[in-house]
């Protein structure tokens, strides 16, 4: 049986897609994972402490092609106060610190996103880059 250079072209470039899908989706994972970003994440944080939150589960879904990112499980009423009672406390505390070392912290933040900075644009990115190959590929068919 004869193939046309076009079949060939055509297989080629889908090996080569579903090879480049697959690195791709193990570095979406590895940045995940990296940032602490479960498949079902929970809904609230004291500042200190992630809440083991018992509420629905809400998907995170992406806007550009539908997929769910992660799933996070939202907090109830008694999560919220849990979180409101605690803001209160760290508030008469945090209120006695000086300016300058409240900088400090605020300082500290600013270096720990920036370190974060490359997974943070790559996740922007990955969703965008996976979208486009989707439509170049089925372009192609």
């Amino acid at each position: 049986m004869k193939r046309s250079i076009t079949n060939f072209v055509e297989i080629n470039i889908t090996d080569k897609t579903v090879f480049m899908e697959k690195k791709f989706e193990d570095k979406v994972i590895q940045v995940l994972n990296r940032l602490g970003i479960q498949n079902v994440n929970p809904g609230a944080c004291t500042g200190l402490n992630w809440l083991d939150t018992k509420g629905d589960v809400t998907d995170s879904v992406s806007p550009i092609d539908g997929d769910i990112i992660a799933r996070v499980t939202n907090a109830t009423i008694e999560d919220y106060e849990t979180v409101i009672s605690t803001a209160e406390k760290a508030f008469a505390t945090w209120k006695s610190v000086p300016a300058p070392k409240r900088g400090e912290v605020v300082r500290l933040i600013g270096m720990a996103l920036r370190e974060a900075k490359e997974d943070l644009g790559f996740l922007v990115r990955s969703k965008w880059v996976k979208f486009t190959r989707k439509a170049w590929v089925r372009s192609r068919r």
